[in-house]
């Protein structure tokens, strides 16, 4: 009687098993049928069931059935905001139990790149309707299934700038450094962040030093590092680093041009001047260089002009005629050095800026309005 009793229990003990293993089928089924419904009504029991809740198919499917709610036509009403992370977190179970080679778990590469794009298009929904707050949860979320791809940091870092949260900003930008996306803008936009939050100036300097370690040749961060140099009384320095620079790599045209720069607010502007004509030497098609010479030639016939125009009449009669000949020369100087600018850069606007200013200084009143047609207002 008592073995036929125990036999008995075993056999209920099966039953159950099957049954909830049925469960798991039937919510395969349905979901191939497409009933996906009924496919989430059983699966989530086989999730609960202690027979069941340890497999690594329940939880595999589990995440394909709630995926699978996502922009559903007929069962996307059924998905909330938490179904992606809900598909996620199956995912990662699933892989947990099964491992990246069992059954299971092979299959969720495949999946979650899926999921990926998923939560990615929610994210740039929210996005485009400058909902930053969902964006950016968005955004975290497809970092979290794809923690390697830099678009959905990216995006969290233009959405937190966008939002004035320039410090989370600061943060996306540290993330993408961190996983490998170091291009030259990633480490320009750090530091104006940094800048607009007023971050201490050994944070940005350090920001900036890294910066050129990836990007030596970036007239922007070495700009930048002169501007922090000077700043805090360390143009000695700078000139230093720049001549071993200039001494290492003296084909480098960005250098000259930068000590051009540094030589220029130092108050040297013939060095600065000596400096700008040997970048557009070593390269002659060196923007900066061409440019600054521009400048440096209009501002000396700038001198010449307020000079003139502050005398008063007598001494004007006298002398302005020749300061007004001499501001003349600098101008009619620097214009061949922004005409060769705007043909390096054809958009640039400070270029088209200067030119229009320069023409009009020289009495060329078509060559003005034809540039000024160039400017954004």
């Amino acid at each position: 009687m008592k073995k036929i009793l125990m036999t008995a229990m075993a056999a209920v003990s099966v039953q159950v098993a099957v049954a909830q293993n049925s469960a798991v089928n039937s919510a395969v089924l349905n979901h191939k049928n497409g009933t996906l419904d009924k496919a989430l009504a059983d699966i989530n029991k086989a999730t609960e069931h202690k027979k069941t809740q340890d497999k690594a198919k329940t939880w595999f499917y589990h995440g394909v059935i709630n995926q699978d709610l996502i922009g559903h036509p007929i069962y996307g009403k059924l998905a909330t905001e938490k179904t992606p992370e809900v598909a996620l977190a199956s995912f990662n179970k699933t892989l947990e139990i099964d491992g990246e080679n069992g059954q299971f778990g092979k299959m969720v590469p495949e999946r979650m790149e899926m999921l990926y794009g998923q939560i990615l298009n929610q994210a740039v929904e929210f996005h485009n309707s400058q909902d930053w707050d969902n964006a950016i949860a968005k955004y975290d979320m497809a970092s979290m299934v794809n923690p390697k791809d830099t678009t959905a940091v990216l995006y969290a870092a233009y959405a937190s700038t966008a939002k004035q949260d320039y410090a989370s900003a600061v943060k996306y930008y540290d993330k993408l450094i961190s996983i490998g996306h170091t291009t030259e803008d990633v480490y320009k936009n750090k530091i104006q962040l940094q800048q607009a939050i007023e971050a201490p100036d050994d944070v940005v300097m350090a920001s900036i030093a890294a910066g050129l370690e990836k990007h030596p040749n970036s007239v922007y961060l070495m700009q930048e590092e002169l501007r922090y140099y000077l700043k805090n009384d360390r143009a000695d320095e700078a000139m230093a680093k720049l001549d071993k620079a200039i001494e290492a790599d003296p084909k480098n045209a960005s250098l000259y041009a930068v000590r051009g720069n540094l030589q220029e607010r130092k108050g040297n502007i013939d060095e600065a001047y000596n400096n700008y004509k040997k970048a557009v030497e070593v390269d002659p098609n060196n923007f900066d260089g061409f440019f600054n010479l521009g400048v440096l030639e209009y501002n000396k016939g700038s001198e010449f002009n307020n000079k003139a125009a502050k005398m008063d009449y007598a001494t004007y009669k006298k002398k302005g005629p020749a300061l007004e000949k001499q501001a003349i020369k600098h101008y009619e100087a620097s214009l061949p050095y922004f005409e060769k600018a705007l043909e390096i850069q054809p958009e640039d606007q400070a270029t088209l800026a200067n030119l229009q200013r320069v023409y009009t200084r020289l009495k060329r009143t078509a060559d003005a309005e034809r540039i000024g047609k160039k400017l954004k207002n």
